[in-house]
């Protein structure tokens, strides 16, 4: 005959001899190896959480690669800035040694100028001493020049142009002297300026000479003249 027991849910009945079987409880159940549905949706939960902090902490390639764009366009504008100062440097390196180069210049041509009125300044001053001073109580030993014919022939005249550091116009021919060649057969009238470094000559010296030997000239063309008149009668 069945017996009942009552059980707070209600009466479960149970057959005599057999074993109380109860209300099945959800830990009977997990132990049993079946999943509630509670139990589902706690794992549903928890992996969905999971997943949602590694999207949060992994990395944002979207931010890496526009900085990395960043670095890599500052990095080019700074190498084209360095280029560009240096091709200035280079300008105004090759700007300042062509302004020294031409200043150079200037200041050398000014020197040189300056040298040459210098020197042609200093030998009209001792022309015009020469000259203007003859004055007999102005010198002592006076002799009379025998000879001007002999001197003169081995002076050796020549045609020449001055350097441009030395005249106002090269392209001008002169006709002179050398002055090493000179001191050889008029040394006395060869003298060293010191203002200028240069040996120079006094071409005054000349006239004397010159007279002198037009007078030895005249003199043996009048005694050839008188020996032809004789020879004539």
């Amino acid at each position: 005959m069945a017996r009942f027991r009552s059980t707070p849910t209600g009466s479960v009945g149970t057959f005599a001899g057999s074993r109380d079987v109860g209300v099945p409880t959800p830990m009977s159940m997990k132990s049993a190896g079946v999943t509630t549905n509670a139990g589902s949706a706690a794992g549903a939960v928890s992996v969905g959480s999971i997943y949602g902090g590694l999207r949060d902490s992994a990395p944002k390639y979207d931010s890496i690669a526009a900085t990395a764009e960043k670095l890599a366009a500052e990095e080019r504008i700074a190498t084209e800035r360095a280029a560009a100062d240096t091709e200035i440097a280079g300008i105004n390196a090759k700007a300042t040694i062509k302004s020294a180069k031409h200043q150079a210049s200037a200041m050398k041509a000014q020197a040189s100028a300056s040298k040459t009125g210098s020197m042609f300044g200093a030998i009209g001053s001792i022309a015009s001493a020469a000259i203007g001073l003859s004055d007999e109580t102005t010198k002592h030993t006076v002799d009379r020049i025998d000879d001007a014919l002999e001197t003169l022939r081995n002076l050796k005249p020549v045609t020449f142009f001055y350097k441009e550091e030395y005249s106002s116009s090269p392209e001008r021919m002169h006709y002179g002297f050398i002055a090493q060649q000179y001191k050889e057969v008029m040394p006395d009238a060869t003298y060293y300026d010191e203002a200028i470094g240069k040996l120079c000559i006094d071409t005054t010296e000349l006239i004397s000479l010159l007279v002198r030997a037009n007078q030895q000239l005249e003199a043996r063309v009048s005694r050839m003249e008188a020996k032809q008149a004789l020879q004539a009668v």
